[in-house]
């Protein structure tokens, strides 16, 4: 931990002295003002000493008056500097806080001309050690890193378009592939499991993610006007999802605005009387939102706990689940029994909404019914007049 002396200089003027350990050994630096002396002592306090010191010796050298880092990041986002467009309030709010909370500790104090790739890795690094805000006991997801790279590369390309800087150091930056979960696939038994300990108020919630394969953003934002029962098959009409921000806007991407096809029952097990403005899926408490976090304490995890209790199943006459999915495993249960049905892998694209048939196949098309036995049979009877030959 790096501290702060006031000191007195012999013509009553103060400084202040931040002593810190560099290399094992104690040093210091003097600073004119509380000011300097806190933003370094800070900064060695989060990044060590080395890279502080690397920090200050950039910003006395920044004499072409470029901005810092987080004075660049704000512009860069400021609606009215014109620089990002195209995307709306919620995602600017978002990136804002990014670079507040991700950004900023690491290099919001050096000027954007002075950035090297040193300091993106010192980031990523940093980065990649922190913990998850989500998953008790986890670090930060591979995914997530990789979003807050991609914003990173976008502020100093913007530095560069801008004539702040000639390069962009965050390009090619090799991240960590990190941990990711692995999705859960229920069977229909194992999905039954589980839901007999769902309560009841949330069972149809729960029976329409995975019937539908709907984000948990797309089916908690659903309105009773949503549903189509008297076409057939029944539908639901996907126009929005929950940001981040708590506010409704247009789905993920423009294949996620789409028309899920619903079976008869699933569209009569959900169904219940109200204004069409009405949310389809309510609180218990609140009737309105269903929030992801509580739901997932309260409810979701509570299921699973119960679903792998053995006395618990062995009262219910069942057979513990020995899986623990995560409420968007539904989306994934919901994609395999498709897949297993034999549903082209378009069409499944088609019902989860995916932007890209390449996300489909890159996810699910290791379910593709007996694709292995297939493409083991094609090359049998291909090579079957070769191979005699090639052993001669």
């Amino acid at each position: 931990m790096a501290s702060i002396q006031a000191r007195a200089r012999a013509d009553g003027s103060a400084s202040y002295r931040v002593q810190y350990r560099i290399g094992g050994r104690l040093t210091s630096k003097s600073f004119a003002s509380p000011k300097g002396a806190t933003e370094f002592a800070a900064q060695v306090d989060r990044v060590g000493a080395e890279a502080a010191l690397a920090v200050w010796k950039a910003r006395q050298g920044n004499t072409a008056g470029a901005p810092l880092f987080r004075e660049w990041a704000e512009t860069y986002l400021d609606e009215s500097s014109g620089y990002l467009t195209g995307i709306q309030q919620g995602t600017r709010d978002g990136y804002q806080q990014i670079v507040k909370n991700s950004l900023n500790p690491i290099l919001g104090e050096i000027p954007v001309d002075a950035i090297t790739k040193a300091d993106v890795g010192r980031w990523i690094s940093w980065q990649e050690g922190r913990p998850s805000l989500r998953r008790e006991g986890q670090k930060v997801s591979a995914k997530t890193i990789r979003n807050y790279h991609a914003l990173l590369s976008s502020i100093l390309t913007g530095a560069m378009e801008a004539k702040h800087r000639p390069d962009n150091p965050a390009r090619r930056a090799r991240l960590s592939r990190g941990q990711k979960h692995e999705a859960v696939f229920l069977t229909p038994n194992e999905f039954a499991v589980l839901l007999h300990f769902v309560p009841a108020y949330y069972k149809p919630l729960v029976a329409f993610l995975v019937g539908s394969g709907m984000r948990w953003s797309e089916a908690t934002a659903l309105e009773k006007r949503d549903l189509n029962l008297d076409t057939s098959p029944p539908t639901a009409r996907v126009t929005k999802a929950w940001k981040k921000t708590g506010e409704a806007g247009p789905p993920k991407s423009d294949k996620g605005r789409r028309t899920v096809a619903l079976f008869p029952e699933m569209a009569e097990y959900i169904h219940s009387a109200g204004e069409g403005s009405e949310l389809l899926f309510q609180g218990v408490q609140n009737h309105g939102r269903v929030w992801y976090g509580p739901f997932k304490t309260r409810v979701w995890d509570v299921a699973v706990e119960a679903a792998n209790n053995e006395k618990r199943c062995k009262d219910a006459g069942l057979t513990p689940l020995g899986k623990r999915p995560t409420p968007h495993d539904c989306r994934h249960t919901h994609a395999s029994w498709l897949i297993a049905a034999g549903t082209p892998l378009p069409y499944v694209q088609a019902q989860l909404g995916h932007e890209k048939i390449t996300t489909t196949v890159d996810t699910y098309g290791h379910l593709l019914p007996e694709a292995h036995q297939q493409m083991a049979s094609i090359m049998q009877k291909t090579m079957a007049g070769i191979l005699p030959v090639l052993e001669a």
